[in-house]
């Protein structure tokens, strides 16, 4: 049955203050699948052909039982009162600084300077400590140590000091106590730092020409998912499997009326982020339910979706070695759809990417540092 937590309400769970109530409207209404949002005109500069060609379509297969019968509900489906509900039981996260607005704003992405990302971040102290700390960590196999935000920028790139800076961001709003959360959290944090590390590398071997929009749309994939493992009641969040994308959703959207995604995508919204930024973010895990389209930004959401899968396996001991995916053999419904896209060029070539010794080599660094 449908439920969703209300704050100061009618049924109240006596350890956090939640109550429960029926989504009676959502009954009444068949629930459908929608398309992603398009991107606004004048938003994406322009993109190397190689990217935005769709490759010939082949013979659809049948999705597997579990995955057909499983429809994803929209946070935009929800009308104002119920989002407002939602929203509610999140009051207590804290809201990121301005500085998050300022890494995901187009104007940051489309012009953005390693002298402008460098003031930024320097004016954030706790965050530039955590930055420094980071790249100076065995994850990134520095010869000599950093002591700068600048000297940061000048060996990782602006793309990738950006992504460590909206990681750390998301991590400070839910930092928690409790043996029964945190190692659910650290695992999600561990699964969120690989697949951004991925996205960069893929995206820059792919020549994605939107790279840190990629990146930080991974990062932000994760962002439902951590505030679901902070807040939910501990009753209920041990019903919800910590893996396997899709056995998660349906126990979310049935625990809690949305998954973990469109409850994020509720909380960028309310935090004030860019709509596009919002939009990619949480429809990466729309491609577990639909292949994305065949223009570039369903390539980026294709791409991105499966670093976030990839991380997640990484991070929970799944995938000991990176080398030994092998898309087209992965008999999980949370990669039908992107078997199916396996011959378009944003996933073209990607065997060869992943057995590359430089990126097998940071992967390594990086699951090392994070002990995992």
């Amino acid at each position: 049955m449908d439920s969703i937590w209300i704050g100061a309400g009618a049924l109240t769970l006596a350890a956090v203050g939640f109550g429960l109530w029926r989504q009676r409207a959502a009954a009444r209404r068949p629930l459908h699948r929608r398309a992603p949002a398009p991107r606004p005109a004048g938003t994406a500069a322009a993109r190397p052909a190689s990217l935005a060609a769709p490759a010939p379509a082949g013979p659809a297969a049948s999705p597997p039982p579990e995955l057909a019968a499983f429809a994803m509900r929209r946070a935009d489906d929800l009308d104002a009162e119920r989002q407002a509900s939602y929203l509610g039981v999140f009051k207590d996260v804290p809201r990121p600084p301005r500085l998050l607005q300022h890494l995901l704003s187009p104007a940051f992405f489309d012009g953005a300077s390693s002298a402008q990302l460098v003031d930024l971040i320097s004016a954030e102290p706790l965050i530039a400590a955590r930055v420094l700390a980071t790249v100076n960590s065995a994850a990134h196999g520095l010869s000599r140590p950093v002591n700068s935000i600048g000297q940061a920028v000048t060996h990782l790139g602006l793309n990738q000091v950006r992504s460590l800076c909206v990681q750390h961001i998301m991590r400070s709003c839910f930092m928690v106590d409790g043996s029964e959360r945190q190692p659910l959290l650290e695992a999600t944090w561990a699964a969120s730092a690989l697949a951004s590390e991925l996205a960069q590398r893929l995206g820059l071997a792919l020549g994605v020409d939107e790279r840190g929009g990629l990146v930080s749309a991974v990062v932000l994939s994760f962002l439902g998912r951590l505030a679901t493992q902070a807040h939910t009641p501990l009753g209920i969040l041990q019903t919800i499997p910590p893996r396997n994308l899709l056995a998660r959703a349906v126990a979310e959207q049935g625990q809690l009326g949305l998954c973990a995604a469109e409850i994020g995508r509720l909380l960028m919204a309310a935090w004030g982020l860019p709509g596009t930024v919002v939009a990619d973010a949480a429809d990466l895990d729309q491609v577990l339910v639909q292949p994305p389209a065949a223009d570039a930004r369903g390539q980026r959401l294709a791409l991105g979706y499966l670093c976030a899968r990839l991380g997640e396996r990484m991070a929970h001991g799944e995938l000991p070695d990176l080398a030994a995916f092998d898309l087209a053999a992965d008999p999980g419904p949370e990669c039908f759809h992107l078997r199916a896209m396996a011959g378009r060029p944003a996933l073209v070539g990607l065997p060869a990417m992943l057995r590359a010794p430089d990126l097998l080599g940071a992967m390594q660094r990086l699951r090392l540092a994070l002990k995992v």
